[in-house]
């Protein structure tokens, strides 16, 4: 497309409008139309927080590079309780067509789907998204899109006008509002989670287990009702080197800043990572650096990583011709923190599909434990609180490529509270006092938005 033929948003609210007006020639309940138009870049938390939308998805790249920002439902996947991933993945890719290389699913998938609780009610086991409308961008250029599934009849075409002639540019804030916290309160308290830390260890030492990832929650109170989008953009200014994300389903919203990620496919190619071994950071450039040699010397932290990092591996063994990963773990660095990495990559077998990869990638010891259906029953039996979405899986699935980060680092906004969630790895040596502290360092990212 020249650079004469970008418009501007509602410019281009008007040439989509008269593209539908032509006609929407789907003829079955998954065929797809779907109108794209380049455009002159906008703001998209902006744009997406401006919407009167109940479904709103936001998802943005390590670096930032590429982005998409969804409003409205065209079409969905979804349950309530489990299914057949291979049968959810199937719905899914009944709508991709080569026709449009650029559309794909937004969504996730719970951490367990045997476990539900009410405050997850509007995301459900897995819930996936075509949305009405969306803005997606990378290093280059914005397209805002339209998509319409299924038969329509005249009716429902204009209803989907008037959606889109509501639709506002939106105005980045000139400052951040100040938020102000009623409340605070950690689940389970600090005594209860050294007896769940001690729990976990006297497994350790009969020799059933060998690590376990207990979570905890940090609810915070406010004064009033806040904007989950607010609160990502405040995310992004201190969380570098990570995928932003929010999912807005109704009232509740799930968002965070997650810097692992479990896959990336394309066509046959893979990559994974390996995310465990936590240290703070330093006050400064010499003792940041100290603190780094400290995290890749730590055999307590070495080890964590080693069970993470053999997982993948024997995983990846199953499902791909040839795969191979860095032999020494590498340092990532947040802005809360240290981490040890180990990145993968490999090739994958012939019709080995994103549900096969799920099912033997996910759940890793990074969030699990090992043995994994060990760990995930003591999980189960400590926590005391249902995970939800938060250590579970979102992403995008597109014609021959898809990815999926694991949702940590992560929150739940309701109302004039925001759930906030993080884990620690335990292991043989771990001081509960140390896993605490550890969390408090995850969670701070969100704690500093509120000070």
């Amino acid at each position: 497309m020249a650079e004469e033929d970008i418009v501007d948003f509602i410019s281009a609210k008007k040439l989509m409008a008269d593209r539908i007006k032509a006609g929407v020639p789907n003829k079955t309940s998954t065929d797809v139309f779907r109108v794209e138009i380049k455009i002159h870049p906008i703001d998209e938390i902006a744009w997406i927080a401006s919407q009167k939308a109940d479904v709103k998805i936001y998802g943005a790249n390590q670096d930032n590079s590429a982005c998409i920002a969804g409003v409205g439902e065209a079409a969905s996947v979804s349950g309530r309780k489990g299914s057949s991933l291979k049968k959810i993945f199937q719905l899914l890719r009944a709508y991709l067509k080569n026709d449009y290389p650029y559309l794909q699913w937004y969504g996730g998938f719970c951490f367990d789907a045997k476990r539900s609780s009410k405050e997850w009610a509007d995301f459900g086991a897995y819930r996936f998204v075509l949305p009405r409308f969306e803005l997606a961008s990378d290093a280059a250029s914005m397209i805002f899109c339209c998509n319409i599934v299924g038969k329509v009849h005249l009716k429902q075409i204009k209803i989907i006008l008037k959606e889109l002639e509501a639709l506002s540019v939106g105005v980045s804030p000139s400052s951040n509002p100040i938020l102000k916290v009623g409340q605070r309160g950690n689940f389970p308290s600090n005594q209860a989670w050294d007896q769940k830390v001690q729990s976990v260890l006297k497994e350790i030492v009969k020799g059933k287990l060998q690590k376990v990832v207990l979570a905890r929650q940090t609810k915070l109170k406010f004064l009033k009702v806040i904007d989950p989008w607010d609160i990502l953009r405040r995310l992004f200014e201190v969380t570098p080197n990570s995928y932003h994300f929010c999912f807005q389903f109704g009232k509740t919203a799930f968002l965070g800043a997650s810097p692992e990620r479990l896959y990336r496919k394309f066509g046959r190619a893979v990559i994974s990572e390996a995310i465990a071994g936590t240290s703070a950071r330093g006050q400064g450039v010499s003792s940041d650096n100290r603190l780094k040699e400290q995290l890749l010397a730590s055999l307590k932290n070495n080890y964590e990583h080693e069970c993470v990092v053999q997982a993948i591996d024997k995983g990846l063994s199953e499902i791909c011709q040839d795969h191979q990963h860095s032999q020494k773990p590498q340092i990532l660095t947040l802005g809360n923190g240290h981490h040890l990495i180990t990145a993968f990559e490999g090739k994958l077998k012939d019709g080995v599909c994103d549900e096969d990869i799920i099912k033997a990638l996910h759940p890793t010891p990074a969030v699990g434990g090992v043995p994994q259906t060990q760990a995930l029953k003591l999980i189960g039996q400590l926590e005391g609180f249902e995970r939800g979405w938060y250590t579970g899986l979102i992403g995008y699935v597109g014609l021959d490529w898809s990815e999926f980060v694991v949702g940590i680092r992560s929150g739940l906004v309701q109302g004039k509270e925001m759930t906030v969630y993080a884990g620690a790895g335990i292991v043989a040596g771990s001081d509960a006092q140390e896993e605490w502290q550890e969390i408090e360092n995850k969670i701070s990212n969100f704690i500093k938005l509120i000070q």
